[in-house]
């Protein structure tokens, strides 16, 4: 009985292989086929082939010329007023103007040149996807396949990476600046920006000086409690290493707390500074050296198109006879 088994198991996974091994033969066997008829079909119209191959090489030449380098750059922002989702339309309100070509509404909205305008070519907004929702990212949808109604509860809200693709490297750091000031002068990220400065660091920079007229009231109390001890003395030298006389001086009551809180505040003036801007950078615009219309990737792009365009005029003049006796067949 065990024999049995054991020979049904070794007759079962040899049927299994050569299933298997027979269907990716099929598989293989398919695609020479097709191959051959491409190549078939190639040869008995060579000549309409060769215009094809001439017209696509020429005009990747043409379209991979030095002066057309495009070249794509993504910006990392952090988000401090607003949410991606309205980021997103800027962006798209933004690549309207580029997509019908009209530089100069695209350079009134950004407040660049006319000639930097013209050479962008494209923008687009990308979510920051949190996939597990632990806070941490977990990657960034560069191709926009995730609809939105899928990923709006994965995707970081305050975070978005902006691409842009630009006939030029220099001009980068430009659009990058133009970008920033396009998002704070927008004015309902304007009204937000204000409303957050105000409600946060502000706060904090009231508490601080609250905290020093409380000190300074202490010492007015003090000074009545024990008139003239309102100043204390302290040694500038450790009295105990000393070997000279030390040194005694005066100095204000609370020092200490007084000068940490002077220190506190201007450090919140430095948060005020650095903050009130309506997005921070996390990463600028890095274009890659390559162009994304380079000759080989040209090439391989529209020659993978011009093929596809000639088989289907290659079959139809092929079948001409029959696509004509199809089309006069009375109905």
């Amino acid at each position: 009985m065990e024999n049995e088994n054991n020979n049904n198991q070794e007759m079962n996974i040899f049927t299994m292989t050569t299933r298997l091994g027979n269907a990716i033969f099929g598989v293989i066997k398919g695609i020479l086929s097709a191959l051959g008829y491409v190549l078939r079909t190639i040869y008995k119209f060579k000549y309409l082939f060769i215009v094809f191959a001439v017209a696509t090489i020429g005009f990747s030449l043409h379209e991979a010329r030095e002066d057309n380098h495009t070249y794509e750059g993504f910006l990392h922002l952090k988000l401090n007023d607003g949410d991606a989702l309205l980021y997103k339309t800027l962006v798209h309100d933004l690549n309207e103007y580029a997509l019908k070509e009209d530089p100069e509404g695209l350079a009134k909205q950004l407040d660049i040149k006319d000639e930097v305008a013209v050479r962008i070519v494209k923008f687009d907004a990308h979510p920051v996807i949190d996939k597990y929702r632990d806070t941490t990212v977990d990657y960034i949808d560069y191709k926009n396949k995730a609809p939105l109604g899928d990923t709006v509860e994965f995707a970081v809200p305050d975070q978005i990476v902006i691409s842009a693709r630009i006939k030029g490297i220099e001009e980068f750091a430009v659009v990058q600046e133009a970008l920033l000031q396009y998002f704070s002068k927008n004015k309902y990220i304007e009204s937000l920006n204000l409303a957050r400065v105000n409600s946060t660091i502000g706060n904090r920079e009231v508490f601080f000086n609250n905290a020093l007229m409380n000190l300074d009231s202490l010492q007015k109390v003090d000074y009545f409690k024990n008139p003239g001890g309102n100043i204390l003395e302290f040694s500038s030298i450790n009295e105990k290493k000393a070997s000279v006389p030390f040194i005694k001086a005066k100095k204000q009551m609370y020092y200490e707390d007084i000068k940490n809180l002077i220190e506190l505040t201007s450090k919140v003036e430095e948060d005020k500074l650095a903050n009130m801007e309506a997005v921070t950078v996390l990463s600028d615009f890095h274009p890659a050296k390559s162009p994304v219309n380079s000759f080989s990737k040209l090439i391989l792009y529209k020659g993978l198109i011009s093929l596809v365009l000639f088989m289907i005029i290659a079959l139809l003049w092929n079948y001409r006879k029959q696509i004509k006796a199809y089309l006069e067949k009375d109905i």
